[in-house]
């Protein structure tokens, strides 16, 4: 998919410009409208769902074509037991600078600038509102959309653990970048000349404990519900399940919660990895529960597994 998402990827047609300290910042494409969409509320991770998103990688792209790094898109959420990353459902780019390389601090410097620098027209945080930036991580601080007005704020314990050794863990080998679901999409000005209206992304349901995605935007804010719980007196399988049930699981993911799933369905040995004789197993399962026959586990295949294992409502 990742292939087929990259030839799709328009950059703009200009080629990058530079600071004043000669350090080069992403083209801005020509032609964007006057309008410009407002600053990112914040929107928090609900799914696992390993699709790249367009606009997710068009970002990743556009910054790799500034400074010939490497990014990285979705993080791995099988072993997870609550949504806690936008990494999960797509929304997430880490591009790779070293604060401890002069270059490369000046490099991601220079981006940042870009991203939040005032526009001709006036517009304040100019590119990373027509990019969908929610919140960005870099050198042991954090700039949110959402609370703008305080600037950049210490992230978490950083400046107090300046070892190597939290280099990643306090984002001085890379930029993080969380977007808002337009952004994520590709539906922003940036990309498309229109100012998209916002998305709150798909909602969790009262009964699972993830979202299982959804194409059209949604202007709706998502209610919030308690955590699905197991049963007192729940078998070994059932508690396992319902921590990850509503995760999107599909051929080619790994991890626990693949494992829980071939347990529930029949595979064995359970390996943890979604292969062809897991979409088969699956598919078999859930024609005789009454569930399309997929071979993805999607909202409807989670009621079943959670019911099936004595999960009554």
């Amino acid at each position: 998919m990742l292939s087929v998402l990259a030839a799709l990827v328009l950059l703009p047609a200009a080629a990058p410009s530079a600071t004043a300290g000669g350090v080069p910042v992403p083209a801005t494409p020509s032609g964007l409208p006057a309008a410009i969409e407002g600053l990112s509320p914040y929107v928090p991770p609900t799914g696992c769902d390993l699709r790249t998103r367009t606009g997710s990688l068009k970002l990743a792209k556009l910054v790799q074509a500034t400074y010939a790094n490497t990014y990285g898109l979705s993080r791995s959420c099988t072993s997870a037991t609550t949504p806690s990353s936008e990494h999960f459902d797509g929304r997430a780019v880490d591009t790779f600078f070293n604060v401890r390389n002069a270059t490369q601090r000046a490099q991601a410097n220079a981006l940042i600038t870009w991203l939040l620098s005032t526009d001709k027209a006036g517009n304040p945080y100019a590119n990373a509102r027509r990019l969908g930036v929610m919140y960005i991580i870099w050198n042991n601080k954090m700039w949110s959309s959402y609370r703008s007005g305080e600037g950049w704020r210490p992230y978490s314990t950083c400046a107090t653990t300046p070892s190597s050794a939290y280099d990643t863990a306090c984002h001085r080998n890379h930029i993080h970048l969380s977007l808002s679901w337009e952004g994520a999409n590709g539906r922003t000005s940036f990309w498309t000349k229109a100012v998209a209206p916002v998305d709150l992304g798909p909602c969790r349901p009262a009964d699972l404990n993830w979202s299982t995605g959804n194409a059209a935007p949604n202007a709706t804010p998502c209610p919030r519900y308690a955590t699905v719980k197991a049963p007192t007196g729940a078998s070994a399988l059932l508690k396992e399940l319902v921590p990850r049930s509503g995760m999107v699981l599909r051929p080619g993911m790994s991890g626990p919660a693949v494992t829980s799933l071939q347990k529930a369905v029949g595979v064995s040995p359970a390996t943890g990895t979604f292969a062809s004789v897991t979409t088969s197993r699956l598919k078999t399962w859930q024609a005789k529960h009454a569930v399309a026959a997929s071979g993805i586990a999607d909202a409807a295949t989670w009621r079943a597994l959670l019911n099936a294992n004595g999960m009554h409502r």
